[in-house]
């Protein structure tokens, strides 16, 4: 793999401060494939998102990139009940979103998350989700019809810190199967898929809504995705191209998608809070129309509170 060139905002080297905190041996989108993306040609690869509150600072990056299917059948696991999905297109998707949460008060947060799909419709195949610190693990999902799969792994000694996670002895394996749904009811995302959904939205519509399943952590989760309409917004991001950088300033009208998941849990079940790129519960994601660029996110942020994450960078 290529190495990844650094990218340098006023004086923050955001991709060395985030991912030197990937989780060694976690699978990382290789940026040199993300032009070959056929799905949608034009979309955005590379995001980098900023937040400021007086109770903290979040620093977010999204890689977006694509590889043949029969590579990415490789990387997909096996399970040993149940069907897991494959590739049903000739190429796969993959987002890579890091994170750093940095409260005020209280531990910085670390974590990242990858996750194959499909780019027709965003159906989830397989997601790792890991986390840096003190409690260091990592999760992976394999998405099958009936359910999804969770392999559990954390270093069972201190020493195993320092080793990749295919060296971490500590495993447990968890079946989490999907409450009945409607057969129409469409594909199973995970959270980050929104963002890629949100970027190719047909926003003509301006009160159009629509019902979308995703799973998270746990559980499956009901999400109805609104189209609210234009805000004026103030942006401030640095656009790169093939072959110029522009630095963009000023007011936009971006269109407003609310998001807002309900856990789907049987009665007496206690549901679990969702989670999009640190974010707690319901969120927004303002989109610039005439690009089809998240230029902010808003939501809560436990520890900080509301918060809006907002543009700095994006890459073609």
């Amino acid at each position: 793999m290529q190495p990844v060139r650094r990218i340098v905002l006023a004086g923050v080297i955001l991709l060395g401060t985030l991912c030197a905190f990937i989780i060694p041996g976690t699978p990382m989108v290789s940026r040199a494939h993300a032009n070959e993306s056929g799905a949608h040609p034009g979309l955005w690869k590379y995001l980098a998102f900023r937040g400021n509150h007086f109770l903290g600072k979040v620093n977010t990056e999204v890689f977006l990139a694509d590889l043949p299917a029969n590579e990415a059948q490789k990387i997909l696991i096996s399970i040993p009940q149940g069907s897991p999905l494959e590739a049903s297109t000739p190429r796969v998707l993959v987002i890579d979103v890091q994170s750093k949460v940095a409260p005020l008060l209280g531990a910085i947060d670390l974590s990242g998350s990858q996750a194959w799909f499909s780019p027709d419709d965003a159906t989830a195949l397989q997601r790792i989700r890991s986390r840096r610190g003190d409690d260091i693990w990592q999760n992976t999902y394999r998405f099958s019809p009936q359910g999804v799969y969770r392999v559990r792994k954390k270093p069972a000694r201190a020493e195993e810190k320092k080793l990749s996670p295919e060296h971490w002895n500590r495993i447990k394996t968890t079946f989490y199967p999907y409450p009945p749904l409607n057969p129409e009811s469409g594909p199973v995302l995970e959270p980050a898929g929104l963002l890629y959904l949100a970027s190719f939205l047909d926003v003509g519509s301006q009160t159009a809504s629509r019902r979308l399943y995703v799973f998270d952590r746990k559980q499956l989760h009901e999400v109805r995705m609104d189209v609210e309409g234009r805000r004026r917004l103030k942006v401030s991001y640095l656009e790169k191209g093939h072959q110029q950088e522009v630095q963009r300033d000023g007011m936009i009208d971006a269109v407003k998608i609310s998001f807002k998941p309900r856990a789907l849990i049987a009665q007496g079940q206690p549901p679990e809070q969702f989670s999009f790129m640190g974010l707690r519960g319901d969120f927004d994601i303002y989109l610039d129309p005439a690009n089809r660029i998240p230029v902010q996110i808003s939501g809560q942020i436990s520890r900080i509170g509301q918060i809006h994450i907002r543009l700095q960078i994006v890459e073609f």
